[in-house]
C-alpha cells in the first residue's frame, strides 16, 4: 500500500484490550513510532484503539511488525497536514522548570506567571517541538536547572528550536542548532526571530551523526531530545563537541531504554553527571565526560 499523495501519511490502528494498552504502546515505541494516540472505547467491553506513526519520512512496516500476529491491526491514511496542524486549537502555555513556552496565537496571561519565569514563544510549523511532549519538558526543566549564563549551546535534532531558543533566553551566550529536516531548520529560525535571538542562533540543515562537522569540544552544553536509536547514532557527535567541563541533556529516551542509551555515551567517554529525571515512563539524562584516569 502507498499513499494517494505526498499530502497523505499512514499510520497502524491496533485494538488493544484495555488490561494490554502500556504493553501494545510499548512495543510500537520500542519499533520506532513517533507517537502513539490513544482513542477511548466506543462502549463496555470494546477495545482500546492505538493509532500509531512513524517519524516524518519513516516507515510504518516495523510498527506493523511489532503487532502482528498478536493484536488486529491496520494501516489508516491520514491528511498530514491537517493532522499536524490540529493540535492548534487545543495548545496552551506550558511550564518547565524556569521556562514558560507558549504558542503565538496565545496571549500571555500575567495572572497565571511565576515570578522570575522566561517565556518562550514557539510556532512549531510542521516540526517537533511544541513543549508539550514529555520529553521535550524533561528536557527544558533540565537545561533550566544547568543553565547559570554565558554558556555556549549546541541543540542536535533541533526541530523548532525550542531548546537552543531556551537556553539563549536563559542567558546562553550562543547557541547552533543543527536538523536534518528542513522544515525544522525554518521553524528554528522563525522562532529565533519571534524571540529577537536571530542574532545569537547559528541553524545547520544536516545530519549532524552522519558528518559531525562540528568544532571539537566548543560547546559548554548539548541538547538532543530524539529518539533513543537516533541519540545511540549521535553520541559520538555529542562527546566530540562537548567542553571538557560541560554537559548534556539526552531526552526522547523511554525508561527501559535509557540503559541503551548510557552504554552509548560510556562507549564513547560519557558519564552519567546527575540522577535521571523521569515523567510518564519518559526519561531525561544528563552526561559529562568522563573523569576516570
Amino acid at each position: 500500500m502507498t499513499p494517494a499523495s505526498r499530502d497523505d501519511a499512514w499510520t497502524v490502528r491496533v485494538s488493544v484490550p484495555a488490561a494490554e494498552v502500556d504493553l501494545v504502546a510499548d512495543a510500537l515505541f520500542r519499533a520506532g513510532a513517533a507517537a502513539v494516540e490513544e482513542r477511548p472505547p466506543v462502549g463496555v467491553g470494546s477495545p482500546v484503539v492505538l493509532v500509531a506513526g512513524p517519524p516524518p519520512g519513516g516507515d510504518v512496516e516495523p510498527l506493523l511488525a511489532a503487532v502482528a500476529g498478536r493484536w488486529p491491526a491496520d494501516l489508516v491514511a491520514v491528511d498530514l497536514g491537517a493532522a499536524l496542524d490540529a493540535w492548534r486549537d487545543h495548545a496552551r502555555p506550558v511550564r518547565a522548570g524556569r521556562l514558560v513556552v507558549r504558542p503565538p496565537w496565545v496571549a500571555a496571561d500575567p495572572s497565571s506567571g511565576v515570578a522570575g519565569a522566561v517565556e518562550v514563544v514557539i510556532d512549531p510549523g510542521r516540526a517537533f517541538g511544541s513543549g508539550a511532549h514529555s520529553s521535550t519538558r524533561l528536557a527544558l526543566t533540565t537545561l533550566s536547572d544547568l543553565m547559570r549564563g554565558g554558556e555556549a549551546v549546541l541543540d542536535v535534532g533541533c526541530g523548532s528550536g525550542v531548546l537552543a531558543i531556551a537556553a539563549l533566553r536563559l542567558g546562553a551566550a550562543s547557541a547552533v542548532g543543527i536538523d536534518v529536516d528542513p522544515a525544522a531548520v525554518a521553524a528554528t529560525r522563525a522562532n529565533a526571530e519571534r524571540n529577537g535571538e536571530g542574532g545569537r542562533l547559528t541553524v545547520v540543515e544536516g545530519d549532524a551523526a552522519a558528518s559531525p562537522g562540528l568544532p571539537a569540544r566548543a560547546f559548554d552544553i548539548v541538547v538532543a531530545n530524539l529518539l533513543a536509536p537516533d541519540l545511540v547514532a549521535a553520541a559520538p557527535t555529542v562527546a566530540h563537541a562537548l567542553a571538557p567541563d560541560g554537559a548534556a541533556v539526552l531526552a526522547g529516551i523511554l525508561t527501559e531504554q535509557a540503559p541503551g542509551v548510557e552504554d552509548a555515551c560510556r562507549a564513547v567517554g560519557l558519564d552519567r553527571a546527575a540522577d535521571p529525571r523521569t515523567e510518564d515512563g519518559w526519561v531525561a539524562l544528563v552526561v559529562a565526560a568522563s573523569r576516570r584516569g
